[in-house]
């Protein structure tokens, strides 16, 4: 029941954020009076059809849940009516074209909006240091602002999960994770910086099971930090070593022994019982809940988090392409439906389900919106793309052939893709990733 349940929910999403999208398309179109030969919801089969009397719009509601499309007279060959796309002045077909794109980003910032009013998100505010965290020996404390993670700039916890997921594990093997990353608070006006090296070492460990197989897995062996601060001029060097003695998932602790070193010298050395929040981590991931009812502080907060959604798009995207995330960080419908499997029997109450999948949808929206707006035969972007050629040919436009074959040798292709992510994402479930 959960996976159908699962795959009801991705392809309602999907399907919702694509109509949104043509609907752009469609108000954009009428306010220039482009005549639109019919909006369908969904796919496949005729179920029901209404025509417009004012403007010979076709409505059609279709037999299969997959998204829906604008038809204009292109589309069914008429290309040089009057009232086709083709045949109107380039501002206008780049609005109607920036129409879909427009609305996927307006989506995203009311839901994002409702969710920040649900008290969700938090913003770049630290709330609280465990006194057993790294975090606390290094001076963070509750009150600094986070400005940058990585040489990034964060505004909104939507920054921090980008960043944090872009911290990538350098020199990593099975045995040792090393990670190096900056971070840059400010505290009533005085910037701090932090440059951090971790190294976490690993060892194998076997298990017998009752039927008398053996089960191998890796338990942390100890973890360390070397942490150099810099604030008004002054250079400060922290060491921080953990063995891990035992756990207590019970109690979720980790009772270590503790190595604390401040510019060389011995701070302390003993036994600690670090809890299981801040067990081989900085501990500084704790962040004010944004609390408001003002609808405009709601309104410029959602609107923060939008900008967040649509950045971490384009840097996911520039990520993959430099080769800091492999193909395993690109994700499709198969995939996207395995994290709502997820969060649908996840052990969590229904509000807090529901406002995850929202938060999921106000994600893929943005992503829809970005995506759809680079230059990409097949998607909206290369039609931007043809006015800008247009506009250097002075007025001279590409043929609609021409248009049609770029177009549809790019949808070949991004179908390819697809089917590429697929397959990753399959593999990706496969190996319980």
């Amino acid at each position: 029941m959960p996976i159908f349940l699962s795959i009801l929910i991705m392809i309602l999403m999907l399907s919702v954020l694509t109509i949104v999208h043509e609907l752009g398309h469609f108000i954009c179109a009428r306010i220039f009076k482009v005549n639109v030969v019919e909006f369908s919801i969904f796919m496949g089969p005729k179920l029901f059809a209404w025509k417009s009397k004012k403007h010979g719009t076709q409505f059609t509601l279709r037999l299969i849940p997959l998204g829906g499309y604008c038809a204009f007279e292109d589309d069914r060959g008429d290309a040089n009516s009057p009232n086709s796309l083709y045949s109107q002045k380039w501002y206008k077909r780049a609005v109607i074209f920036l129409g879909g794109v427009t609305m996927n980003f307006l989506l995203a910032w009311l839901i994002a909006t409702l969710i920040v009013g649900s008290g969700y998100f938090t913003n770049t505010t630290v709330s609280k240091i465990d006194g057993n965290s790294v975090a606390h020996f290094v001076g963070i404390a509750a009150g600094d602002r986070l400005e940058k993670m990585d040489g990034l700039d964060v505004l909104t916890g939507t920054d921090i999960s980008l960043a944090t997921y872009g911290i990538r594990d350098r020199d990593s093997s099975d045995e040792v994770m090393h990670s190096r990353y900056s971070l840059k608070y400010d505290r009533r006006g005085t910037k701090i910086y932090y440059d951090i090296e971790k190294v976490i070492n690993y060892e194998k460990t076997e298990k017998t099971l009752e039927d008398g197989t053996t089960s191998e897995s890796w338990r942390v062996k100890d973890y360390s930090y070397t942490i150099v601060r810099k604030t008004k001029g002054v250079e400060t060097v922290f060491g921080y070593t953990a063995e891990v003695l035992s756990i207590d998932e019970e109690n979720n602790l980790a009772n270590c022994r503790v190595i604390k070193t401040c510019d060389g010298e011995l701070v302390s050395d003993g036994e600690e019982a670090v809890s299981g929040e801040n067990y081989v981590s900085l501990g500084n991931s704790s962040y004010q809940v944004i609390d408001s009812k003002n609808p405009f502080v709601l309104l410029g907060r959602g609107f923060l988090e939008m900008i967040s959604m649509i950045k971490s798009v384009y840097i996911s995207l520039w990520w993959i392409i430099t080769g800091k995330v492999g193909l395993s960080g690109l994700m499709g419908p198969v995939g996207l439906t395995g994290v709502v499997k997820d969060v649908v029997g996840a052990n969590a109450n229904t509000g807090l389900k529901i406002i995850t999948l929202a938060n999921m949808a106000a994600l893929i929206s943005a992503n829809l919106g970005v995506v759809n707006a680079l230059p990409i035969p097949g998607l909206d972007g290369s039609h931007l793309l043809f006015i800008v050629v247009e506009l250097i040919r002075r007025g001279k436009k590409i043929p609609p052939k021409a248009q049609a074959i770029i177009s549809y040798a790019g949808l070949g292709l991004m179908i390819l893709l697809a089917v590429v992510i697929a397959g990753s994402d399959v593999f990706r479930m496969i190996r319980g990733g």
